[in-house]
């Protein structure tokens, strides 16, 4: 798990606290980010997609890339688009003091690295921990660091919060892994998977070298077929299409966040020459990894 958050480097928080009256209700528009929030006071429906959840206080949810999505307190209230809550943050709060209020902090980050397909399978389609859980009362502390890191200006302000969004990931994907019976097919599956998680392990700390299904199959104590319909069921790719993916992962952040030459690149994408690499990233990717650098820069 570790090996894919330092790839993905969650950067650019953007962070509110939202007091309303109810009766209330905000739509979200859709962004390529990780949506996250903590309900503080009250109670509200989260909608997104055929997806409807109820959020207590101390609630915690986290969501990657998500589509239009509402929060209200009641199903006859028309949403307020989130901009005009922004530009008159009082819209939604009622005169009357004796009104009952919702208060919660959200936010969002994007990534530093151009690999956010990764998160969004991991977190898909939203992680809900209920306030009792120990892991919603741990990202509570988390996110009362982070809201005094992101209001404060010290010195290693930016620094403290990306290691403090690392640490949020890492304690959302802990407790879905812990979900076994609700998880799909995907990377957070195999690595849960005792046996396909050593594969896993030894390709992420070894993505150059050259693997069969065979050296796999091994690492993960298994027959060469049992591994294989097994990765596949778990993870929802082949062991050789997973290996791949990872590969040009690694391609595509070294393409963006380094000036190596290109033929390093292809080494830690596990090709011999900068020809059989170039011809492998324009297939998967549908770019040269010239190009795909050049567009990044731009």
């Amino acid at each position: 798990m570790s090996q894919i958050i330092g790839l993905l480097r969650p950067r650019e928080l953007i962070w509110r606290m939202i007091a309303v009256s109810e009766p209330w209700a905000i739509r979200f528009p859709a962004v390529e980010a990780v949506v996250f929030g903590q309900m503080i006071e009250g109670t509200c429906t989260l909608e997104r997609d055929e997806v409807r959840l109820t959020l207590q206080p101390g609630d915690f949810m986290i969501m990657a890339c998500p589509p239009e999505w509402i929060m209200r307190s009641g199903p006859e209230v028309e949403p307020l688009g989130l901009k005009a809550l922004f530009a008159d943050p009082k819209v939604l709060q009622g005169a009357d003091p004796a009104t009952p209020v919702a208060r919660f902090l959200a936010g969002h980050f994007l990534f530093a690295e151009p690999n956010a397909d990764h998160i969004a399978g991991l977190l898909s389609p939203i992680i809900h921990i209920h306030a009792a859980d120990v892991a919603a009362q741990r990202l509570g502390r988390l996110l009362v660091l982070l809201d005094d890191e992101a209001t404060a200006d010290l010195p290693g302000r930016s620094l403290a919060l990306d290691r403090l969004l690392e640490v949020i990931l890492v304690e959302s994907l802990r407790y879905r892994a812990n979900q076994v019976e609700r998880m799909q097919p995907g990377l957070l599956a195999g690595l849960v998977d005792p046996r396909i998680s050593r594969a896993l392990r030894a390709l992420h700390t070894e993505p150059a070298r050259a693997w069969t299904v065979a050296h796999l199959a091994r690492e993960a104590g298994m027959s060469r077929a049992a591994f294989a319909a097994r990765f596949a069921e778990i993870v929802g790719l082949s062991p050789i299409g997973y290996l791949s993916a990872w590969r040009m992962s690694l391609a595509k952040a070294a393409l963006v966040s380094s000036k190596r030459p290109m033929i390093e690149i292809a080494e830690i994408a596990g090709y011999g020459s900068v020809s059989a690499f170039s011809t492998a990233f324009r297939r998967i990717i549908g770019l040269s990894p010239t190009v795909y650098s050049q567009m990044a820069a731009n």
